[in-house]
């Protein structure tokens, strides 16, 4: 099996993140840049202690990580994997996201789905030893996946025998939450952060315009189109991120379904999120790419309190009315339509 590049960016900001520990003195910017989470994490913040501040944020994303890691051994996440006996106690960090993990699975119908890591482990994805299931491995290892199992009671977990969790879907988006916190808490008012192709922006450029987000096309890597925000995140999953290719040049991507237990084919190339919160954009990009459009569309005219941007195997991108005004576009799609909540048709 070979196995693609990964692409870790799907988005970005025009703004020049730097890519090394950096700071300078206009506007009293500073830039922080290291690896955590599996990925590549840059944050530049304004103010007069804006550096020490981004030391706190990088601290504050390396303690998540340490929680919520499915691979490290004294995570949260893998001592519930690991438990002989249960319940498993754990912060209220890993307690929070997966509370608020499991709602989104409910919300979605597990397109979003915490418990289906032994699915996922076994096409390889976590170790990078990837392989193609049978069918009858597959149809003994779903029935382990039925999030509505995995019990939260106060800071105490419990799952059943076999069962696993993994909260990466939704890590960096509760990380990117955090890190604002941080940062308002500390009297910055300007900041942006990249963790890994996750934008999330606190207030305006200090030249008070808005930030300009770019999402790249999931056929060329070029930039396809771009989003005006201020205090929003924006985050996007999509098939060309990580994926293995068999010998027979079949292409297996890393999102999966949870109703069939192999990698998603919603006839989507890519699902953008933009929301107040980096966490719920986290979790239903994840969602919306495993729903499809259609789906997508009813979730959005549902609850409408995100957009999203979605971007089809036929290059076509559909977009919802909130980003009318803040939308442009740098490609030709083969179509380009803006999607209406029903009650505006009226």
């Amino acid at each position: 099996m070979i196995r693609a590049d990964k692409k870790t960016v799907l988005s970005f900001a025009f703004v020049g993140l730097c890519a090394v520990f950096f700071s300078c003195s206009k506007n009293n910017k500073s830039v922080l840049s290291f690896e955590a989470m599996d990925t590549f994490v840059s944050v530049q913040s304004y103010g007069k202690n804006s550096a020490a501040v981004n030391q706190k944020v990088r601290e504050r994303i390396v303690q998540i990580e340490s929680e919520l890691s499915v691979t490290k051994e004294t995570s949260d996440v893998y001592r519930i994997n690991h438990a002989e006996n249960f319940p498993v106690t754990v912060s209220d960090d890993t307690k929070n996201v997966l509370l608020f993990s499991l709602d989104i699975a409910e919300k979605t119908s597990g397109a979003l789905n915490p418990a289906l890591y032994p699915v996922t482990s076994a096409w390889g994805f976590t170790k990078d030893e990837f392989r193609v299931p049978s069918e009858n491995e597959i149809k003994t290892l779903l029935p382990l996946c039925d999030f509505k199992k995995v019990s939260v009671s106060e800071n105490s977990v419990s799952i059943e025998k076999n069962m696993a969790l993994d909260l990466g879907a939704v890590g960096k988006g509760f990380a990117g939450d955090e890190a604002v916190k941080l940062y308002v808490d500390e009297g910055i008012k300007s900041a942006l952060l990249d963790l890994g192709g996750n934008i999330q922006a606190l207030g305006k450029k200090p030249d008070g315009s808005l930030w300009n987000v770019g999402i790249k096309s999931p056929f060329t890597g070029e930039v396809c189109a771009s989003v005006k925000i201020c205090d929003r995140a924006v985050i996007t999953s999509g098939g060309s991120e990580r994926y293995f290719f068999t010998a027979d040049s079949k292409r297996y991507i890393h999102i999966f379904d949870s109703s069939t237990g192999r990698p998603a084919e919603s006839g989507l190339s890519s699902a953008t999120v933009i929301t107040e919160r980096g966490l719920y954009g986290d979790s239903l990009s994840t969602a919306l790419f495993v729903l499809g459009k259609e789906k997508s569309c009813d979730l959005w005219k549902k609850y409408h309190d995100f957009e999203m941007i979605l971007i089809t195997e036929k290059n076509e991108i559909y977009y919802t009315e909130g980003l009318s005004e803040c939308i442009s576009f740098y490609d030709n799609f083969s179509k380009n339509e803006m999607i209406v909540k029903e009650s505006a048709k009226q």
